[in-house]
């Protein structure tokens, strides 16, 4: 059996080295948070029937598949206030995802 030493315990990670790796990982979980925004602005179950149903016939998903179209470039959204949160439509009945679509997409100017 072999014993395996931690790199703490040789003293092989310098401290610069360890403050280097943090602020790395500090870096890294601060940008991904940035782009991440809500989990989905899909719950529909305070919208009228009506609603829902121009929801269903302008197609609106949670995330594009059109390449440089989703709701955060388009003219009709409405930003939310902090960046974790559903955002509006000034088309579209209900919440709305910044990276989603739907066919009323129309670009910034």
């Amino acid at each position: 059996m072999t014993k395996t030493k931690s790199a703490f315990a040789d003293g092989s990670l310098s401290r610069r080295s360890l403050l280097v790796r943090g602020a790395s990982l500090v870096g890294i979980l601060g940008v991904s948070a940035c782009q991440k925004g809500p989990a989905f602005c899909n719950d529909t179950s305070g919208l009228s029937s009506d609603q829902q149903n121009t929801r269903a016939t302008l197609g609106y998903e949670d995330s594009s598949d059109q390449p440089g179209k989703n709701c955060a470039k388009c003219s009709q959204y409405l930003a939310p206030p902090k960046m974790d949160q559903c955002g509006k439509c000034k088309v579209l009945p209900g919440a709305v995802h910044p990276n989603g679509y739907c066919r009323a997409f129309t670009p910034k100017a």
